[in-house]
């Protein structure tokens, strides 16, 4: 595949500010019930990719492929996917998409409508259809907009497409808030903005300390293990002030906020601190920064103590550790055939093969072959 960017625009300047603009192969899920802002959104994002000579397909659910042209323009394909049309079901439409996201790197495709979908097909159809269309389109490196609507596909159809998708923006009152993004700082989620649309512009405001408190307030509502309603009758006050005010739509006063802290026992710094811990991290190695003599450093947690590289090594080259380390040092060859100096022996491995040296150095690699070779280089402090 022919090499692609490591970012994209979203084509809105807030967006790529809080997101590093979009990864290659990105499903962005689009989370509200404004027609208006969401059309604002995709054809923004359609826009720029236009623009920047990507090859674009809208599906549409609903409305005639005569209207959209006329909206979108003759750089956008229209995949006619509504009821009795030949690409109407959930597999021609899987397809369909898949193959023209094969024709080109970073295709941009916009669908738009979920909800419309889940009336059709029902929601366990559309969430298989999801599931099996979102990894294709994110394996080809295909950028892709969903539109989903709140009130009509509900609180569980929605946490599914979270926990398959890689970013999911929510709008809500004329707040724009991440709920999440693979790839990005822990601290882009939940992040809030507000906005105003008149006259096609959009102005945003941040909303820095309505975002840290709902991190906050989420982060310590799940570390209490309790529930909205527990926790608003901790405050006092209603469920529906912690919903909006975990979501970034509303503050909560001073006096409710110092109930809560002695209510609890925590302090307000504790209450801000911040965002939940995922549990886990995923790092997007098109991402990274990639050294001249092969090395790519995937991960680096000092906090853990582990670090994590990947070495790349081309016919017959050879390359030493690019630092020393008193710690168990882990070799996963990957692929090739690749000669190890362990200690005073140079065992010879190949794909799949693993080396744990544990009291003595690796002090360096050769691969072997007349192909590229790679190998996982893994340490952990002491």
């Amino acid at each position: 595949m022919p090499d692609v960017p490591h970012r994209v625009t979203t084509g809105l300047d807030v967006l790529d500010t809080l997101l590093d603009g979009l990864i290659p192969g990105d499903n962005v899920v689009w989370v509200a019930d404004s027609t208006e802002v969401l059309g604002f959104v995709e054809d923004a994002y359609l826009r720029h990719a236009v623009e920047d000579g990507r090859t674009c397909s809208y599906v549409t659910t609903m409305t005639s492929p005569e209207q959209l042209a006329k909206r979108l323009g003759a750089g956008v394909a229209i995949i006619d996917a509504r009821p009795d049309k030949p690409l109407g079901d959930p597999i021609s439409l899987e397809r369909e998409m898949v193959d023209r996201a094969k024709l080109a790197p970073l295709h941009c495709t916009v669908v738009d409508n979920l909800s419309t979908l889940a009336s059709r097909w029902g929601p366990q159809k559309t969430l298989a259809f999801f599931g099996r269309t979102c990894p294709q389109l994110f394996n080809l490196r295909a950028v892709a907009y969903w539109r989903a609507h709140r009130d009509r596909l509900g609180s569980l159809f929605l946490e599914d497409v979270r926990r398959i998708t890689q970013c999911v923006i929510e709008i809500v009152d004329n707040h724009l808030r991440i709920v999440k993004a693979e790839g990005r700082p822990e601290v882009v989620q939940g992040e809030v903005v507000r906005f105003h649309l008149a006259d096609g512009l959009m102005t945003v405001t941040p909303e820095w300390a309505l975002g840290r408190l709902g991190r906050g307030l989420l982060r310590l509502r799940k570390g209490h293990d309790l529930t909205q309603a527990a926790l608003a009758q901790v405050a006092g006050v209603t469920p529906s002030a912690i919903s909006q005010t975990e979501t970034g739509r509303r503050g909560l006063s001073l006096d409710t906020l110092l109930l809560i802290s002695d209510r609890l026992h925590v302090s307000l710094d504790d209450l801000l601190l911040g965002a939940p811990p995922l549990g886990y991290l995923v790092v997007r190695h098109d991402r990274l920064e990639h050294s001249s003599s092969g090395e790519t450093v995937l991960l680096n947690s000092p906090s853990l103590g582990l670090r994590a590289v990947l070495i790349q090594l081309g016919p017959g080259q050879a390359g030493v550790p690019p630092w020393r380390h008193k710690g168990a040092e882990l070799i996963l060859v990957a692929g090739g055939l690749v000669q190890l100096e362990v200690g005073d022996d140079t065992p010879v491995v190949r794909g799949g093969d693993v080396v744990l040296a544990t009291s003595v150095p690796i002090d360096g690699w050769r691969n072997l072959s007349s192909r590229p070779a790679s190998l996982f280089w893994i340490l952990r402090d002491p």
